[in-house]
């Protein structure tokens, strides 16, 4: 590459699209959810039903055990529909609706196997519209606000129609059918009637089940907010990650995204790698420019492929030129090696593989040093650069390679750094413009 090369390179970036779904995420949210939900169900009614030998004689158990069992058979088949590719959303409601409407079944409906009768307004005498909370509760794995207002909505309306069929009954006494003269005569008499029916208090439950399911429905969707910013900002990182990953290897990627786009200045022997295309200014110049642009991003791609393997960061792509690091920004105690397997698997594509029907030769140098990396810029736009002797001695062994007619030019302290993993053949003490003559090598 014609002109002269710079002491510091850059990291390049792109744009990529992420591929990470939210709905995808959400949807597995509420899987996850729905799994939850069952094993509760069941961890509840377990006990209950062992509870129930102790508390409820023979053979009455047997009833409300069937319907335990019914209880969990819809818990069973809520989740497995849930997973199958015709499940809709607002088919939660039905299965919520048909828990609030068994429950209210076997709250208000006596017992028809009972060994002692009982009438059915006792069920308001005992509280029992606690457990229909229990199911409101249940609805927030879900992680839809709408199923838990639906099914708060549902559950008030089973239990009022219980309510309206309990009025119904001949024997049943309320302020509808008592005289309110009765009723300030003797309150405390009728409020102790296992068949009186205090109005009042059953319109409190309705409205204050309808008031939590309102604020278990306000829960959910904050939850299902935190959730969607956590996916939003998976999703993000993802996408940095893809992008960066075109340029560095992941475990780079992973650093400045830890480091939020600033990487941390820091001083480091590093490797510096410098290739460029031979013949490059005067093969362009009887080429269309769309040819050039196919040739360079062919090059590109197969020689990015070699140093990204190999841990290097492609710093920047300068003209038909690439710059490296290795060692930078993340550790590799084999840095010098790897710069060498990079250099050789390049010189290797270039022999063998042809670039939009172009055969290309290529030049490469390397040099270990000390240098200065981190990122500078304005604070909205920031490049990873690196600052050192290093980086100009790589650039000037890449342009020597005309001079001593070989490929790939290293220098001393790299071919120290590897030892003996690769066959190398020292060129001489060559002057190298501005600095002293160096000890400089060749691999074969």
């Amino acid at each position: 590459m014609a002109g002269v090369v710079p002491d510091s390179i850059s990291l390049s970036s792109t744009s990529s699209t992420g591929n990470a779904d939210v709905s995808h995420t959400f949807a597995q949210e509420e899987l996850n959810g729905q799994r939850l939900a069952l094993k509760g169900r069941i961890f509840t009614l377990i006990p209950i039903a062992v509870l129930l030998f102790f508390v409820t004689p023979m053979p009455d158990v047997f009833y409300f055990h069937s319907l335990i069992a019914v209880f969990g058979l819809l818990g069973v088949a809520g989740y497995l529909w849930q997973r199958h590719p015709a499940y809709k959303g607002w088919h939660q409601h039905l299965f919520a609706a048909s828990d609030f409407a068994l429950l209210t079944v076997i709250l208000i409906i006596p017992n028809p196997i009972a060994t002692l009768e009982y009438p059915p307004q006792l069920t308001y005498h005992l509280n029992n519209s606690i457990y229909l909370y229990v199911v409101l509760i249940g609805l927030a794995f879900s992680y839809r606000p709408a199923t838990v207002v639906i099914g708060g909505i549902t559950g008030a309306i089973c239990w009022g129609i219980a309510l309206l069929w309990m009025l119904s009954l001949p024997d049943t006494l309320s302020i509808l059918n008592v005289p309110e003269a009765k009723l300030i005569a003797d309150p405390f008499g009728y409020l102790s009637n296992i068949k009186y029916i205090d109005l009042g208090v059953r319109l409190q439950e309705v409205v204050m089940f309808l008031i939590c399911a309102g604020l278990v429905a306000t829960i959910v969707m904050r939850s299902r907010r935190l959730v969607y910013r956590q996916a939003k900002a998976e999703q993000d990182r993802y996408f940095v990650r893809e992008a960066l990953g075109k340029y560095v290897p992941a475990s780079v990627a992973n650093a400045i995204i830890q480091d939020r786009g600033a990487l941390e200045p820091q001083r480091q022997t590093a490797t510096m790698l410098f290739v460029d295309i031979e013949g490059f200014t005067s093969m362009v110049e009887r080429m269309d420019p769309a040819d050039v642009l196919a040739m360079l991003n062919a090059w590109f791609a197969q020689a990015g492929k070699v140093i990204v393997d190999q841990g290097g960061v492609i710093n920047q792509f300068q003209g038909d030129a690439i710059l490296a690091t290795f060692n930078l920004p993340v550790e590799d105690p084999d840095h010098a090696s790897a710069a060498i397997r990079s250099a050789l698997g390049i010189r290797l594509a270039a022999e063998h593989s042809v670039f939009a029907g172009h055969q290309l030769g290529c030049r490469i140098g390397i040099a270990t040093g000390d240098v200065i990396a981190g990122s500078v810029g304005s604070g909205q736009q920031l490049a990873y650069t690196v600052h050192g002797d290093a980086v100009n001695l790589a650039a000037r062994l890449e342009q020597m390679n005309k001079e001593t007619g070989t490929r790939i030019l290293i220098a001393e302290r790299t071919a120290e750094a590897c030892g003996d993993e690769f066959e190398l053949e020292a060129i001489g003490e060559t002057p190298v413009r501005g600095r002293a003559d160096a000890k400089v090598f060749t691999v074969l």
